[in-house]
């Protein structure tokens, strides 16, 4: 991926900060000099600090990050919410979304408002006339959806 909007889901973006299967993938995509534009959720801004307690009270030692780690993923990840990352809003329209994409499919919420709101970016791009953003995510299961419903995907994993 050269030059292009990305919609990162959790998944994805957490791979930046704690190194696992492909996090230098990750790493180069959000690498300024590229020119790529990630976009996230508001709700990423929830779910990664999430991941990241999660990774801290891991019961597996080659697992678990340190409270020190966590808090400074978590530090760095909202400075570059600030910083880097487009955001979008949850609106209703996205709540509503996601919920209609539980309907059809087998979906835990965080993941139809990711999708949701992928979808509706997606298609404010092709009104407008530009190259829709590539979704990307680790979730194999959700990326099998975001397909169904027309999006392009990378997953990061792939790129070991």
């Amino acid at each position: 991926m050269n030059e292009c909007q990305s919609f990162f889901d959790t998944s994805a973006i957490v791979k930046r900060y704690v190194a696992e299967t492909g996090s230098e993938w990750i790493r180069a995509q959000c690498k300024q000099t590229e020119g790529n534009t990630i976009v996230l959720s508001y709700a990423t801004l929830v779910e990664a600090v999430a991941a990241f307690c999660r990774k801290a009270r891991q019961q597996d030692l080659n697992q678990r990050i340190s409270e020190a780690d966590r808090d400074r993923h978590v530090k760095l990840f909202r400075q570059h919410t600030q910083e880097q990352y487009g955001l979008i809003r949850v609106t209703k329209s996205v709540c509503i979304r996601a919920g209609n994409l539980c309907r059809v499919y087998k979906l835990r919420s965080y993941d139809a408002v990711q999708l949701a709101t992928a979808l509706i970016m997606s298609e404010s791009f092709i009104t407008d006339g530009k190259t829709a953003p590539i979704f990307v995510s680790a979730d194999t299961d959700l990326l099998s959806v975001a397909e169904a419903e027309g999006l392009d995907s990378q997953n990061p994993n792939a790129y070991s």
